[in-house]
């Protein structure tokens, strides 16, 4: 079998979702982190991601599954195609042929990637029910010739008109298709997957804090101290999260109040009126708890393979 990596692409705006995609809940995780460990599960190496909108969060957030990033700075004015060239030219060299995906087809089945892998072709995509979908497969040789197309109708339309071969695979899989732009798209897809018994996995939670009498980081903090770090702002941070700006700001005291260094700095002006910039204990701070979090989440995986597996 020729060596196979993967592409996925992560780098837009998430705008009509108004939430960020690849960190919604999915299959006992996040999108993503379920994404990559479906690829990661087929031996399926290297994986690229490619990040641009809120990229240090999910570069973060992804930063021990093995994975390599690639960031289209550009991602607000780029379409798709251009960012799945800099996820290609990135792992071009290491491998004999790409997986293309998309971060929202979260639905697809283990078995579809394991029939793609099974085929060698300059170019494979795969079908269900007439409509084309997701992955797609492109030999490494193959993408010269793809590039000289300027993008206008997508890798599809470069691929068409490519004149090289397609060998479409029909499988029994919608979730090649349904993506999720809209919440209501992803509730849909939810209720979907469940309904075909695929939705909620057997898998183990854990949930990573840290204390001193009493609970005062873990996920929501780590996710505060993230966005401020992006968006430069503490205002801008609490109300991608939901916040109202007095509860981060309490959680902001209550973490400087048990490390004993401020973990956010601020200044007048800035995105949301205020400015902001984490400490460089702030940036340790993230940085120590998520390999930690990664750490645990992988024995408690371990564990649970040991005692529930077979069960």
């Amino acid at each position: 079998m020729k060596k196979t990596g993967a592409v996925l692409v992560a780098a837009g705006l998430s705008s009509r979702m108004k939430d960020f995609k690849p960190m919604l809940p999915f299959g006992g995780s996040t999108v993503s982190r379920h994404m990559v460990s479906m690829l990661k599960d087929m031996d399926i190496d290297p994986v690229v991601v490619v990040t641009g909108y809120r990229a240090e969060q999910l570069e973060s957030h992804l930063s021990h599954t093995g994975v390599r990033f690639v960031r289209n700075e550009r991602y607000r004015e780029t379409e798709m195609f251009d960012s799945i060239r800099l996820g290609v030219e990135a792992i071009a060299q290491d491998c004999e042929r790409i997986m293309i995906l998309p971060i929202d087809i979260p639905a697809l089945m283990p078995e579809t990637i394991r029939q793609t892998l099974m085929i060698d072709a300059p170019i494979l995509r795969t079908m269900c029910k007439g409509e084309t979908g997701h992955p797609i497969i492109i030999q490494t040789d193959v993408f010269p010739v793809i590039w000289q197309n300027d993008g206008h109708r997508g890798l599809r339309g470069a691929m068409e008109e490519s004149g090289i071969p397609i060998t479409n695979l029909e499988v029994e899989d919608e979730g090649i298709y349904k993506d999720m732009d809209t919440k209501e798209e992803y509730r849909e897809l939810l209720e979907w997957n469940y309904d075909r018994g695929q939705g909620y996995p057997v898998k183990p939670f854990v949930q990573v804090g840290l204390k001193a009498g009493e609970k005062f980081f873990g996920p929501g903090a780590c996710e505060l101290l993230e966005l401020i770090g992006q968006t430069g702002s503490v205002q801008e941070a609490c109300s991608r999260m939901n916040l109202s700006y007095s509860k981060g700001s309490r959680i902001l005291k209550n973490i400087e109040r048990q490390i004993g260094e401020a973990a956010v700095q601020k200044w007048a002006g800035g995105i949301g009126g205020d400015g902001s910039e984490l400490t460089e204990k702030g940036k340790w701070l993230i940085a120590n708890y998520r390999k930690m979090e990664a750490q645990v989440e992988r024995a408690a995986v371990e564990a649970f393979d040991r005692y529930f597996e077979e069960g």
